[in-house]
Order: C-alpha cells, then sequence, then structure tokens
C-alpha cells in the first residue's frame, strides 16, 4: 500500500529525501528533512509518501521485501510528536531534486 500525505507543504530550507532499506535497498519512503546533519529520526508529518501502511504497523517501521526492522515508533515528550527513531546502519539516505 502506498501513503500519500495530501497535505504537504513545502517548509523553508528544507529537501526531499528518498530512504531506503541498508540489507535490499528497497524504497521505503520519501521524507522532507529539514536542516543539515543525520537523519536520526523521521517525523510522522514530514513523511510525504510511504510503500508501508504506516497505520497498520504502529509500534515499528519494517521493510515490506525482507522485513528486517528499520526503526522504531515513539512518542517525544517535548515536542508531542510521533516520530520514528531509526536505527543505525540499517537504512540509505539519497537527497532527490
Amino acid at each position: 500500500m502506498i501513503y500519500e500525505k495530501p497535505d504537504y507543504k513545502k517548509a523553508r530550507g528544507g529537501y526531499i529525501i528518498l530512504v531506503s532499506c541498508g540489507y535490499c535497498k528497497t524504497d521505503i519512503a520519501r521524507y522532507q528533512k529539514v536542516g543539515k546533519g543525520r537523519l536520526l529520526r523521521m517525523y510522522v508529518d514530514r513523511i510525504i509518501e510511504s510503500s508501508v501502511d504506516l497505520s497498520k504497523n504502529y509500534g515499528a517501521l519494517f521493510c515490506p521485501n525482507c522485513n528486517k526492522q528499520l526503526a522504531t515508533r515513539v512518542t517525544l515528550r517535548r515536542k508531542n510528536k510521533e516520530a520514528y527513531i531509526l536505527v543505525r546502519s540499517a537504512f540509505n539516505t539519497r537527497k532527490i531534486s
């Protein structure tokens, strides 16, 4: 299932990256990254589209092809936002123009 966000807005200074599985290279999501630095967590409201149904797997994010765990879903206390904390070396990123 392809998850698309209908109310996507471009953020100032942001760019779009493609997140893929680090094991089998399957595309997982298109994400709007704001700021420089590594991708440590993916906020749910910035995910533009995903090849995984994000509402079904509430606890973790798994690759649809090889079933490896890529991230864990948490609620951040300070910001009160839903986010996926990514497992290091389990994903690849590529900037999309």
